[in-house]
């Protein structure tokens, strides 16, 4: 299975998006140059021939290049099986760039059917010592949990406590409190002026939120002059 959905995958790469993708991606990330749209009408097309559940049999020490893991992830997101959430967590810590992580959160679109299920399953993610477990719960938390009023004080607390890895971790939460402050910005504003959170991230918020399209300008000039009072104060 694994030889000939290659075959297919190597027929579809193109040069120059494989040149422009790998110089997005960690250098040790073999990458052919399959665009994303091309993997997910792969992944239709084995769902519905009955393939999905083959490919997945596949260990993912044979999965070599990251088309491959994010055709993998696009079969497991889409498709409905009997332990999924076990799938999943098994799935999770073969995640080596931010690429499979959006992708594979992106598509798991079942999670707006299973909130409560999914949102305690994979908050645990969030004390992981693993840079893209990390990653994995807050982009979930973004796309998905968000959307409920119900978890933002679990995302609060979460972030509070965070203990990150690397970059693609940090740069997860400042964007998922970028758009926590789109959707809940009094909320938000007290959090990220009162919790001691990470140099970077508080920074790379602040940011993020100035450069968003749906917060106003005076809301801008509002968090700059509290955040710039704030950072003068920790001095």
């Amino acid at each position: 299975m694994r030889i000939k959905i290659l075959k297919i995958l190597e027929q579809e790469k193109e040069e120059s998006y494989q040149k422009f993708s790998s110089k997005l991606l960690p250098e040790n990330i073999k990458i052919l140059g399959v665009r994303i749209p091309k993997l997910r009408k792969l992944a239709k097309e084995m769902l519905k021939q009955g393939e999905a559940e083959e490919y997945l049999k596949i260990s993912f020490s044979e999965l070599e290049y990251q088309e491959e893991l994010m055709l993998y992830s696009m079969l497991l997101a889409e498709g409905k099986y009997e332990n999924k959430i076990g799938l999943i967590k098994k799935f999770v810590p073969t995640i080596n760039s931010w690429a499979v992580c959006d992708v594979f959160v992106s598509e798991l679109k079942d999670t707006k059917n299973n909130m409560q299920k999914y949102f305690t399953s994979f908050l645990p993610y969030a004390m992981s010592n693993k840079e893209y477990e990390i990653r994995f719960f807050y982009v979930m938390s973004l796309n998905y949990f968000i959307k409920d009023r119900e978890y933002i004080a679990s995302i609060f607390d979460a972030i509070k406590k965070q203990r990150y890895v690397g970059f693609y971790d940090k740069m997860a939460v400042a964007w998922l409190l970028s758009m926590l402050y789109v959707r809940y910005p009094e909320e938000t504003e007290d959090f990220l002026l009162k919790e001691d959170l990470d140099k970077f991230v508080f920074q790379k918020s602040i940011s993020k939120i100035c450069d968003s399209y749906q917060v106003t300008k005076e809301a801008k000039i509002h968090l700059r002059t509290l955040a710039s009072l704030r950072t003068k104060n920790k001095k």
